[in-house]
């Protein structure tokens, strides 16, 4: 009798295959645009358009003030000097709220500032020197990213990233 799933004590693991999957996915969306101006919308292979943002200094950077509503594609490499993880949340911003508000928030509350935002979703655990991508819907509106990662570059905890200026307002026409 050949070998079959579990008969030497392992068993399948269909949720690391996904995460996998993702990961390829996500590194091939980064790829196929290499060598675009960052924060310039350029086109996938899907139809989406692709926004190219990056942090580096604890700063987002290539990120329009103006996207189209609609479906599309951000990515996020990190070009920290050090190791260090960072993200971005994508939240909505109520009328009369700003980038700022997410910063005093995370000030008083930590991590758990971003609870208090409506979010469409977010590019999580983003290591030094990687881009992962993620597919966002939004409709039109004023948003921000901010970063509620508290890490220091080389290791440690430090303040969350939105209180020392990782957050960026952008508007959804």
């Amino acid at each position: 009798m050949g070998w079959q799933p579990g008969n030497d004590g392992r068993r399948p693991r269909p949720v690391l295959l996904g995460v996998l999957w993702i990961a390829v996915v996500a590194l091939a969306l980064a790829g196929c645009s290499k060598g675009q101006a960052s924060g310039q919308e350029t086109a996938s292979t899907a139809g989406l358009p692709v926004y190219k943002l990056s942090v580096q200094k604890f700063k987002y950077s290539g990120v329009p003030s103006t996207i189209k509503s609609g479906e599309s594609i951000i990515t996020l490499t990190n070009r920290e000097s050090g190791e260090i993880t960072h993200e971005f949340v994508l939240l909505a911003l109520p009328s009369g709220k700003s980038a700022n508000d997410i910063a005093a928030d995370a000030k008083k509350k930590g991590d758990k500032a971003e609870e208090d935002f409506l979010s469409f979703g977010e590019v999580a655990d983003v290591n030094t020197g990687s881009t992962h991508a993620g597919v966002f819907s939004l409709p039109p509106g004023t948003y921000a990213l901010a970063c509620f990662e508290d890490g220091k570059i080389g290791g440690g905890k430090g303040p969350v990233h939105a209180t020392i200026g990782m957050t960026h307002q952008f508007t959804v026409t």
